[in-house]
């Protein structure tokens, strides 16, 4: 056993093996295929063109474009556009046996039911069994445009609140899915450490679980997370269930996903819209005139509709909660909030001291005037790490931090601001 860029070196470099059988072909490259090509008396080749080809970085393309047009090499052993799959059906389709392996064993048949239909031309034999039971969920978010840096927070949190705890599979015979690598970085941040596993479609390849979720990501499909070979492995790694998220929205006529859609409705099979909200869905363009007519019953207190909207939320938990004693003010400065600075470093006392830097919204205790409660509305583009107001945000952290005072931050991009605001309000007041 070796990858294919060890097979020359696995028994010393003058070694032959009698056969070479090389797996997931597709996604090997052109160059260390040769490589295992170069010791092998016979090869098989396995793969599915069908499936995911090799990634060429971005980087590697300027170096292969230069030895490509240097060398007028074929157009069929070109590294950067085809995978050594692909390059030896073009090459040699005609002069090597080809096997078709039709029979499938892995998924149930609602499941490979479409891929067959859809990218197999109906070819494959389906060999499992179904007993009746659904195989396939649709799952939509609440409508808007969540999708941020090939990231999308609701269908996150609609992963974690809603789908997770209402499996029965142990966790790992759970996967989930996403064709964007800063989907899975922040799937695995909250999911934090657990047997379920979180990778690419392109990690996935050649794996299986008993359910797999697919998050799609984008809320209007893409022709890259819509391209019919990530797809086509994706779904393809379920066995018993497959779970599809998806954005509530109508998505391009004929594409993948649409098709999928319709096939999951086709078969009336489970179609789920989530609950999962958030104040600031009224940010959305779908949510214009509802916005208009929220704002209007609350005061404005900002130029930012974020800002206002989350000051709506706290008067109205303010009022529900029945603690007359508690208010809010907006845009608190800290060098009003902490005159003391001796707990403070050099740097954090200039930060304060600009007179610049403020709380959003500071709840604190009308008759003691104590600060009881300190939110912060963050836009996700303008607080995203790697930004400057990141390094403010941090520098905020820890004054509230050292100086006690309770901090609450409220993402953009988040949901369910009530309840957390409700339940950090029964804290301060237990």
């Amino acid at each position: 056993m070796s990858t294919t860029y060890t097979a020359r070196s696995s028994l010393g470099r003058q070694a032959q093996f009698d056969y070479v059988v090389m797996d997931e072909a597709s996604q090997v490259d052109v160059a260390t295929g040769m490589l295992a090509l170069s010791c092998a008396k016979n090869a098989v080749i396995v793969g599915d063109t069908k499936q995911l080809s090799n990634i060429v970085k971005t980087q590697q393309r300027k170096p292969l474009e230069t030895i490509w047009n240097a060398h007028k090499i074929s157009a069929e052993y070109n590294f950067a556009e085809y995978s050594f799959l692909s390059s030896l059906c073009s090459l040699m389709s005609e002069r090597i046996p080809q096997v078709v392996l039709r029979e499938h064993y892995r998924c149930h048949p609602q499941i490979i039911g479409f891929c067959n239909q859809k990218f197999y031309n109906g070819d494959l034999i389906v060999m499992t069994d179904s007993n009746g039971e659904s195989a396939l969920k649709l799952v939509t978010t609440v409508p808007g445009n969540h999708q941020r840096d090939h990231m999308n927070q609701r269908q996150i949190d609609v992963i974690c609140k809603e789908i997770l705890p209402a499996l029965d599979e142990p966790e790992d015979e759970v996967g989930i899915i996403a064709p964007y690598r800063n989907q899975v970085a922040q799937m695995k941040k909250e999911l934090g450490d657990t047997a379920i596993e979180v990778a690419t479609v392109h990690k996935f390849q050649g794996r299986e679980k008993n359910d797999i979720i697919l998050s799609t990501v984008d809320d209007t499909i893409t022709e890259f997370s819509d391209d019919p070979n990530l797809l086509n492995v994706a779904i393809s790694r379920a066995k018993k269930q497959l779970i599809l998220v998806v954005a509530d929205q109508e998505q391009p006529a004929g594409s993948n996903i649409a098709d999928l859609i319709g096939y999951i409705r086709y078969n009336n099979c489970d179609v789920q819209h989530s609950k999962i909200s958030s104040v600031f869905d009224y940010l959305y363009s779908q949510y214009t005139e509802s916005r208009l007519e929220y704002l209007k019953r609350h005061k404005r207190i900002s130029e930012y509709d974020s800002e206002n909207l989350m000051y709506a939320l706290i008067q109205d938990e303010l009022k529900n909660c029945g603690n007359v004693a508690l208010g809010v003010v907006c845009h608190q400065p800290l060098q009003l909030l902490f005159r003391d600075c001796s707990r403070m470093n050099a740097e954090e006392q200039r930060f304060v001291n600009t007179g610049l830097s403020h709380i959003d919204f500071l709840i604190f205790n009308k008759v003691s005037k104590e600060p009881m409660l300190a939110i912060e509305v963050d836009g996700f583009h303008y607080h995203k790490d790697g930004t400057k107001q990141a390094e403010r945000d941090k520098l905020k952290n820890h004054i509230l931090e050292i100086y006690g005072l309770p901090l609450v931050r409220f993402s953009t991009n988040g949901s369910g601001e009530k309840e957390k605001l409700r339940e950090k309000i029964a804290e301060i007041t237990a």
